[in-house]
């Protein structure tokens, strides 16, 4: 004869085995930076912070980071410090980069008033959020946070990408410069891409936007993205994949840590 507590115990094991057997591990933010020659427009060193955007042109603040504290918009002039490409000397700190751009930039992209705008999050310490305009005649803008703890003694980038959730390549290639701005060791990069699992037919362009704006991003539905930047030390790289499945193979970012 059965007893409950037999019963119990074999429907446990049941479904721990159904689990086990029909779930395989969910994997999402590996984040780091493979050291590698590159080389930037510009020279960074000491106390300096070069900031640019995809698209460029966007205005740039910076405020003291308050812990505990949301950073918000602020319109004093003496938090601007000028618009994208901008490098500026900041004395080793804690600090909100705040990048703010014109929402009419995307026009081919979402229809006015831009209320249902979106963009990837992408290395913003928040999703990019629509501000009403100031002033009467004034246009809505995007703007994009970066937290920022400013080292002594290194030159430090941010490139704060404004990439349209869910547009293909193609069409945010209007975004970028139309020049090669950054430059890598060509002969390895290939293999940073296969690891990211990028597809072979988006290698191209995706090496070409990191050549032009220094930073990319690439998604396959909702559920894996890669995203790719160029620093002073290397490529930093992100890959999110949100979906349960194998593992990846020989992953782009091992064990969760550096590449």
């Amino acid at each position: 004869m059965v007893t409950w507590r037999q019963v119990i115990w074999l429907t446990g094991l049941a479904l721990g085995l159904a689990l086990l057997v029909g779930c395989e591990p969910l994997y999402h933010s590996y984040a780091g930076v493979e050291r590698r020659p590159t080389t930037l427009p510009v020279t960074v060193t000491h106390e300096e912070l070069w900031v640019s955007s995809v698209p460029a042109g966007a205005d740039v603040y910076v405020q003291p980071f308050v812990p505990d504290e949301v950073p918000s918009h602020s319109s004093d002039p003496d938090m601007h410090k000028g618009t994208t490409p901008l490098q500026l000397t900041l004395p080793p700190g804690r600090y909100w980069i705040e990048v703010a751009l014109d929402a009419d930039v995307f026009s081919n992209y979402f229809s006015r008033p831009y209320d249902d705008v979106q963009f990837e999050k992408d290395g913003a310490n928040s999703e990019a959020l629509i501000l009403q305009p100031f002033a009467p005649g004034e246009t809505r803008r995007v703007v994009r946070y970066y937290r920022l703890d400013k080292l002594p003694d290194q030159g430090q980038t941010i490139v704060a990408l404004f990439y349209p959730r869910g547009a293909p390549l193609e069409r945010v290639v209007a975004l970028y410069p139309q020049e090669e701005g950054f430059q890598m060791v060509p002969e390895t990069l290939p293999r940073v891409l296969e690891e990211a699992q990028l597809p072979t037919n988006v290698q191209a362009p995706v090496l070409d936007l990191l050549r032009r704006g220094g930073k990319v991003f690439w998604a396959r539905d909702n559920d894996f993205s890669v995203s790719l930047e160029v620093v002073p030390e290397g490529i930093r790289g992100r890959v999110i994949e949100l979906y349960t499945g194998a593992p990846l193979p020989n992953p782009l970012l091992p064990d969760g840590g550096g590449f």
